[in-house]
């Protein structure tokens, strides 16, 4: 079972408007924000609270809720979702463990299988799409349509219907004036941007190649054979 990463938490309230600035900056890429209303981040009872939702409770999903729900004790998960029961359970009993007082979810909105989506998504103020990637745009489509805002973690598509899906997205979330936020996180890391800069201001000259790798499990690094 894939245990999410720990986060520190924040060290002042968070407001709605607060929470959707904070995650479009420091946690992804925006595919699509549009002229975003003031109105659309006044909870109807004026608490404040930000309900959010797991569409997919593996390992990165989970730490993506975990860092929003470090954010502050405004943001609440209201429900999740997994085609497995049981990664669902195992999750759901970490959360209610772990952020007890922003645990909301019910029996109705912690569910499974392939119409789980549904519950959650009308449970949520904003969804975290982090599963299997065939279900990415369509879950994005699903919450967009709905009027709740969308984080949707890479690859956003696997196959030309999806991109052309995922286009669709981008302009409804425009329309509807939703965040629609991509896992895109080196593009806002500042050690990241900070290279970037150097490199592009001459630091290591003229480049005329480049080399890049990513190794993730299970592949890793092998000593080597010293025969």
């Amino acid at each position: 079972m894939s245990t999410p990463v720990p986060v520190l938490p924040s060290p002042s309230p968070l407001t709605r408007r607060g929470f959707l600035r904070t995650t479009a900056t420091a946690t992804g890429a925006t595919l699509a924000l549009g002229t975003l209303d003031v109105a659309r981040f006044a909870h109807a009872a004026g608490s404040g609270v930000i309900k959010i939702g797991m569409l997919g409770c593996g390992g990165r999903c989970s730490g993506a809720s975990a860092q929003a729900l470090s954010l502050g004790k405004d943001v609440q998960l209201a429900g999740m979702t997994d085609v497995f029961a049981s990664r669902m359970q195992a999750k759901r009993a970490y959360f209610r463990e772990h952020h007890p007082d922003q645990f909301i979810a019910t029996a109705d909105t912690c569910t499974s299988g392939l119409d789980g989506y549904k519950a959650v998504i009308a449970a949520s103020d904003a969804v975290l799409i982090a599963c299997a990637s065939k279900y990415h745009a369509f879950y994005a489509e699903q919450a967009l349509e709905a009027g709740k805002h969308v984080f949707i973690e890479k690859p956003h598509a696997i196959d030309p219907a999806g991109c052309l899906r995922l286009k669709r997205c981008a302009a409804l979330a425009r329309e509807k004036h939703l965040s629609f936020v991509s896992g895109h996180e080196s593009r806002y890391h500042f050690p990241y941007q900070e290279m970037v800069k150097r490199i592009h201001d001459g630091a290591i000259g003229q480049i005329v190649a480049i080399q890049s790798m990513f190794l993730r499990a299970p592949t890793r690094p092998s000593p080597a054979n010293p025969a």
